[in-house]
């Protein structure tokens, strides 16, 4: 059995990167390769996408441009009578003006139109792009951080839904939801009890340092020639010359200052009002990892569907957040 090398964790020589690649999991290596290929056909289609923008947006300049010139240079439109042969009753002729500027004007518009729906189509794109880029440099953060022994192939049964969108959709809002228990778990206070127990750890610690310090100027009193000034006890010649003595004297002073006022903390502290559910901290890992642990398996599940609907032909978008580390190592059990 050999020990691990730094290179072995964090490979940095070409040669290093090259095994730890073939030391990979054929199947991750696969998961890897078709994550890449997909970033690959996202940008193709946003090329694409732009590539159509572009065009559109020139045709209706140039569009837009004709029909203005032409519309200024168009004769005064002008109406008058003309006989009939013979000398009968005749009609009112219109000359002049811009006989097919509603034609015109109509495919101006419908190339505005078309030109919103290729704007809404390219922006679509970028952030379908752009997902799956951000899902892509996670992976690979994540691969290229992780030891090879923790890197372990999770395989999932293959198991067609019957509306994958809908499920996907509603598992999301799942996340969603423990996503902000954790974050309210996170920050909410501790209890009351807790936080007047805090004050009583604080006062105990404040309180052995205060009695150590009087307890090394006491001496002063019983020497030969007392010194009985009290704003000089316990310092020595040259006091202040550096700034850290200063620094601690007044912070000396404001740990004598909080034991003095002690009493008015505690009534403070009970009179302070409750904002949101108070968590214990004993109990706020223990929370926070429970929701840990059912998070993963939502986000498991829903790997496991984005793969199914992909065995099925159906192409479904990853979040940008989802965990790399379920991605990478989610795999159907037959792949």
């Amino acid at each position: 059995m050999s020990l691990a090398t730094f290179d072995d964790l964090t490979p940095t020589t070409a040669h290093a990167i090259e095994a730890r690649h073939i030391a990979l999991d054929p199947r991750i290596r696969q998961k890897q390769a078709k994550l890449e290929d997909e970033r690959e056909a996202r940008h193709a289609i946003v090329d694409a996408a732009r590539v159509k923008l572009l065009a559109l947006r020139e045709e209706l300049v140039t569009k837009q441009r004709r029909l203005a010139d032409a519309i200024a240079n168009a004769a005064p439109e002008w109406s008058h009578g003309e006989s009939a042969p013979g000398g009968g009753a005749g009609a009112i002729v219109t000359t002049g003006g811009f006989p097919g500027r509603r034609v015109r004007e109509q495919e101006v518009a419908r190339l505005a139109e078309g030109l919103q729906h290729a704007e809404a189509a390219y922006q679509a794109a970028q952030a379908r792009w752009a997902s799956i880029a951000r899902v892509v440099e996670n992976c690979r953060e994540w691969l290229a951080a992780t030891p090879l022994n923790q890197v372990v192939v999770v395989p999932v049964p293959y198991s067609h839904v019957a509306d994958p969108r809908a499920d996907l959709a509603a598992m999301r809002e799942q996340v969603g939801a423990l996503a902000q228990e954790a974050d309210a778990i996170a920050r909410a206070p501790v209890p009351k009890a807790e936080a007047l127990a805090r004050l009583d750890a604080a006062r105990a610690r404040v309180a052995e340092r205060v009695a150590e310090r009087r307890a090394r100027a006491i001496p002063a009193f019983f020497a030969p020639e007392a010194t009985l000034d009290v704003g000089r006890f316990g310092v020595t010649d040259g006091f202040g010359t550096v700034g850290r003595e200063i620094e601690q004297a007044i912070r000396d002073g404001a740990e004598e200052r909080f034991l003095a006022d002690v009493a008015d903390w505690r009534k403070a502290i009970e009179a302070h009002p409750a904002n949101g559910k108070a968590v214990a901290s004993a109990e706020r890992g223990k929370r926070l990892a429970a929701i840990t642990r059912q998070r993963a398996a939502l986000e498991q599940r829903e790997e496991a569907i984005v793969l199914a609907a992909e065995r099925d032909g159906l192409g479904l978008d990853r979040r940008e957040d989802a965990d790399p580390a379920i991605v990478v190592k989610t795999v159907l059990a037959d792949a």
